[in-house]
C-alpha cells in the first residue's frame, strides 16, 4: 500500500511520513513544489539511513500514485490542496491530521 503525505514538508507531515517509513509502509510526501517535496524525503532518508520506501512528488501527482492519503496542510491552506488533488483523490481513503486549534 502506498500512503501519500500531501503537505508533507511541514512538521506534522515530516513526522508522520517518518513513522510510516519507519513501519516499512511505502510512503510519498506531496508538496506544491517537487523540490519542497523532494527535501523533505531526503531529510527522511538522512534520519533513516537506508530507507528506500520514502519518495517524493507534486500534491496532485501524490494523490493519483497513492492508495490512502494523508492531509497535512494547515487550514487555511486545505480548499486549494483540496481542489489540487480532487481527481486523483476520487474513491481513496483521505484522512485529515490537522486539528484547527485557538488559543485562549
Amino acid at each position: 500500500m502506498k500512503i501519500g503525505v500531501i503537505g508533507g514538508t511541514g512538521g506534522q507531515g515530516l513526522g508522520i511520513a517518518l513513522r510510516f517509513v519507519q513501519a516499512g509502509e511505502d510512503v510519498i510526501i506531496g508538496s506544491r513544489t517537487v523540490d519542497k517535496a523532494e527535501a523533505a524525503a531526503t531529510k527522511v532518508r538522512e534520519l533513516l539511513p537506508g530507507a528506500t520506501n520514502i519518495r517524493a512528488g507534486a500534491n496532485p501527482d501524490v494523490a493519483k500514485e497513492a492508495d490512502v492519503l494523508v492531509l497535512t496542510v494547515p487550514l487555511a491552506a486545505q480548499k486549494d490542496t483540496l481542489l489540487s488533488i480532487k481527481e486523483g483523490a476520487k474513491g481513496k481513503p483521505l484522512l485529515d491530521a490537522t486539528g484547527p486549534l485557538e488559543s485562549a
